[in-house]
């Protein structure tokens, strides 16, 4: 990680990018005033405790907090998700059940493989 000034350079592993862009997409964050949108939380992820949508500051904050997510579960860190899961069921968990397979199709699609692949399969070239 190298430092400059006020924003912080990180690299992110591009399967990890991927399966955020393809999360991002299936939560709605790409349409223009959606809420994932204005709370800059581009995976629409919860506060553990409250359960309610986390706010961050900026955009970049939210898209880094989502990378570190996905490491989490790819690296088998995770409290709720490991990296054998497949789509669909990480989705079960992701949505809380709001909708959780047009969730996981949107995802799969976006990456290209189907809804019943594992996460650690997804290759992104």
């Amino acid at each position: 990680m190298v430092r400059r000034s006020n924003y912080t350079i990180r690299y992110v592993d591009p399967k990890v990018r991927a399966i955020a862009v393809a999360i991002a997409t299936a939560e709605g964050y790409y349409v223009e005033r959606s809420l994932p949108r204005r709370l800059n939380n581009p995976g629409a992820l919860k506060d553990p405790i409250s359960g309610q949508l986390r706010k961050f500051d900026t955009a970049e904050a939210g898209w880094y907090a989502l990378y570190a997510q996905i490491e989490r579960i790819l690296n088998n860190r995770s409290m709720y998700y490991n990296s054998n899961m497949t789509i669909r069921q990480i989705a079960q968990i992701w949505t809380g059940g709001d909708n959780p397979d047009g969730w996981a199709r949107t995802v799969a699609r976006k990456l290209g493989v189907s809804p019943d692949t594992p996460i650690n399969q997804v290759m992104v070239v």
